[in-house]
């Protein structure tokens, strides 16, 4: 990328991270609840001993300038955070890097597992679709591709969880560690991604078979199946490589539903827990890393196009 066009992308990057995380700290800030009283109730004395005390919270006050303006409160959270202190999470109280350190790898590797299945399913689908002389067969993955996109992925989750886990009672429910933990949740969030992907390619597919190079190639006497692999695969997957690169911040950014259903350790459930027990730094923190993952996703894609575009890299 020119030095120019990648300065601009990279300052949208931290616009976007910067605006995110000012609107999650000011409506933290102003939903119901003392932050002071918060604070003094789960990080000092705990919930069971907790009396309301003027004098301390009025400490806890001038500790964490609560009284200060929104945007000073927000400049002294940016700029620990930009240090690498996140704070302390009130309900485990452990450094909040620490929490999400841990949760880090579990999402990751749910991640990638997913989006590899998704794509294993989406070429191999595409190609017995692009080679399949039977119309009732391409029919048939055309309506496995709706239901995907139709179906609610907490929706799906249950149903695999009552067929696997409950009647056959092979796969664990819910846990992390062994393969067997990962098949669930992978199954769930690849099937999720494998519609979106698959309608993306199809369409690729049907208008690079309008092109005329593809005109051409039949005409030299190419087979079919050579055509297809060659040539109209090979150009139909370009539009999907910045489509993938999107996936990766969604599911990075931790895919909330399904690993709360399965009690998935991932940043997701984190967040979760987190809303639940209104741990307001843990929340902060986890609104930062998402749109930090949803941004770089988005910057990965754009450079995606410009590689395998020539006319993104002329238009720049």
């Amino acid at each position: 990328m020119p030095v120019p066009y990648l300065a601009k992308r990279l300052g949208l990057t931290v616009l976007t991270v910067v605006s995110a995380t000012f609107l999650c700290f000011v409506m933290l800030r102003l939903s119901p609840g003392d932050p002071a009283e918060l604070i003094l109730q789960k990080v000092f004395v705990g919930p069971e001993d907790y009396i309301a005390d003027e004098d301390a919270r009025q400490t806890i006050v001038r500790r964490f300038e609560l009284d200060s303006p929104l945007y000073r409160q927000y400049g002294a959270w940016l700029t620990a955070a930009l240090g690498g202190d996140l704070g302390y999470s009130f309900r485990t109280g452990q450094h909040i890097r620490d929490d999400i350190g841990l949760r880090l790898w579990p999402t990751v590797s749910l991640s990638l597992l997913s989006m590899g299945l998704s794509l294993i399913l989406t070429v191999g689908c595409a190609t017995v679709a692009g080679l399949m002389k039977n119309p009732w067969g391409k029919k048939l993955i055309d309506m496995g591709v709706a239901a995907s996109v139709a179906v609610p992925n907490f929706y799906l989750a249950i149903v695999l969880i009552i067929v696997f886990s409950v009647k056959l009672d092979v796969l664990p429910v819910s846990g992390y560690g062994s393969p067997a933990h990962f098949m669930l949740p992978v199954l769930t969030l690849g099937l999720t991604l494998f519609g979106y992907t698959t309608a993306i390619l199809n369409d690729a597919i049907a208008n690079v078979r309008q092109q005329g190079f593809i005109l051409s190639a039949r005409a030299k006497g190419l087979p079919g199946a050579t055509v297809f692999r060659r040539h109209i695969l090979r150009n139909a997957l370009v539009p999907v490589a910045p489509y993938v690169a999107l996936q990766l911040g969604y599911v990075l950014g931790g895919v909330v539903v399904v690993e709360s259903v399965f009690s998935w350790p991932g940043i997701g459930n984190y967040l979760v827990t987190s809303i639940q027990t209104r741990d307001l730094p843990a929340i902060q923190a986890c609104v930062g890393f998402i749109a930090l993952a949803f941004s770089l996703s988005n910057l990965l894609a754009d450079g995606c196009v410009r590689l395998l575009d020539p006319r993104a890299r002329r238009a720049t």
